[in-house]
């Protein structure tokens, strides 16, 4: 059991399709295809991309409205690209590796529990994602993340690195003076938002790590 499932917040979530492309299999209440796109018969690239929608259902800034994953198959690679919107715009820059981020939780060998989290959040050279053992908290990667727009943020990588048989999304908000979350004990309360509220979100089998090790 993560140490933050505790806090995840019951929520109903705006249920808008569902989609497995490739694999079958269950997907997450809130997931639909948005914008597939087959190349001819020669296959050369496909693109999937599933958004799962959240309700605006969080106090602060960092009230998730989507996540979206999307797999990129040509005939050299794969890319997985996550990104992940906001119901209202925030500062970036307030982002901050315990208290104050979003994260993903990445199961990449379809066992319970996660074995890789990727967290975005502001350092000294901007915005990045780290990609993190759950096993030993150390970081493996840092990738670059751009931001299409004030509400969201995005970062891409191969699958053996952010590749994942299942996910879910969560965000965290907890700072001095936050009304929205109020206060417990004399200290802050940690504002939490999650994509799935319950549950996990599937992937496509492109979007697997090729070893089931991958931590």
């Amino acid at each position: 059991m993560l140490e933050y499932s505790a806090a995840r917040l019951p929520a109903i979530l705006v249920t808008v399709g569902l989609l497995l492309a490739m694999t079958p299999g269950p997907v997450a209440a809130g997931s639909a295809p948005h914008n597939a796109d087959r190349s001819g018969p020669t296959g050369e690239v496909v693109t999937t991309t599933t958004v799962t929608t959240d309700p605006d259902d969080t106090a602060g800034p960092f009230d998730l409205a989507a996540v979206t994953h999307r797999i990129r198959q040509d005939a050299q690679a794969v890319r997985v690209r996550w990104t992940v919107r906001t119901h209202h715009g925030f500062d970036a820059g307030a982002l901050q590796h315990r208290h104050r981020r979003f994260t993903v939780e990445l199961d990449t060998d379809g066992e319970p529990g996660a074995e890789r989290n990727v967290r975005i959040v502001a350092r000294p050279g901007g915005i990045v994602a780290e990609v993190v053992s759950n096993a030993t908290r150390a970081v493996v990667a840092r990738l670059p993340t751009t931001r299409p727009d004030r509400r969201s943020l995005t970062f891409t990588g191969d699958p053996d690195l952010v590749g994942a048989r299942r996910y879910f999304w969560y965000s965290d908000f907890h700072a001095r003076g936050s009304s929205g979350c109020g206060y417990g004990d004399g200290f802050p309360v940690v504002c939490q938002d999650t994509a799935p509220e319950r549950g996990w979100i599937r992937l496509d089998s492109p979007a697997w790590p090729a070893s089931r090790e991958a931590g």
